[in-house]
């Protein structure tokens, strides 16, 4: 996903690469948000409370969903941009990108 961000990044122009950056701070939240909880997780299981591991492949699985949505939209987002003026493209967004 690191890769897919980083070319997203370069294809984007430099009046919009806000968006981008902002996208990678979320993803950056949300890898603390996965540390904070695999140390928590572990600290639970010194003091032997037990994790399902279905509700811990839930929450990695949904970080992980949620991180490439952001990307698809992302991607869309920033083919909106690269068009902008082709009359001949079929817009991702219907409200259009405003610049």
């Amino acid at each position: 996903m690191d890769k897919r961000l980083f070319d997203i990044q370069q294809r984007v122009t430099k009046e919009h690469r806000e968006i981008a950056k902002f996208v990678k701070h979320v993803f950056d939240e949300y890898d603390k948000k996965a540390d904070e909880h695999r140390r928590l997780m572990a600290s639970n299981a010194l003091a032997g409370i037990k994790t399902s591991g279905v509700e811990e492949k839930l929450f990695y699985d949904t970080l992980n969903e949620t991180k490439r949505w952001m990307l698809d939209v992302l991607e869309r987002t920033t083919q909106d941009l690269e068009h902008t003026g082709d009359k001949n493209w079929h817009k991702n967004f219907q409200d259009g990108i405003q610049e």
